[in-house]
């Protein structure tokens, strides 16, 4: 059994890998008209700068210009700490991410993934979350880059969808 699940998961991260190898869409909100000489610039949307900024580490968050490399190692880190329990489109164990970094400030998302346990016994709206679904979400183990990896990741998702 331990041999099918190791299979599996390679299987699911191999295949979501293949999927997302692209990260460069067509859609004019993220892109500019490159030239031959110059890449194109991705832009993506801004970081809510108000709101509820959660309980933990972060208590501010200057937003960085976008960088493609970040947003790559927090897909990369996304597949392999978070897809056991979020879909990006639809609620599984946990809910959809989609429209996140929209809806949320970057130091609610971070103090979520890296002071999970407080957050969900203090927090209002982690603790309105925690209502709607089955089990609550565990520690990640993730450092502060890695948090703001995939921070960027979903904020280049984000993007992608009106």
């Amino acid at each position: 059994m331990k041999n099918f699940n190791v299979l599996l998961a390679i299987g699911i991260i191999a295949t979501a890998i293949a999927c997302n190898n692209n990260p460069k869409t067509n859609s004019s909100e993220t892109q500019s008209e490159s030239t031959a000489d110059t890449p194109a610039e991705v832009v993506v949307h801004d970081y809510l700068k108000e709101g509820n900024k959660g309980i933990g580490p972060v208590s501010s968050f200057t937003q960085p210009a976008f960088d493609q490399a970040v947003a790559d190692e927090g897909n990369k880190l996304f597949i392999v700490k978070c897809t056991m329990c979020h879909e990006y489109a639809e609620d599984k164990l946990g809910p959809a991410l989609k429209g996140v970094t929209k809806k949320r400030t970057p130091e609610w998302i971070l103090n979520l993934m890296l002071n999970t346990e407080e957050m969900f016994e203090k927090d209002a709206d982690a603790l309105a979350i925690k209502d709607d679904f089955p089990s609550m979400m565990v520690s990640l183990g993730l450092n502060e880059q890695e948090a703001i990896s995939i921070l960027e990741y979903l904020r280049q998702e984000d993007t992608k969808t009106k």
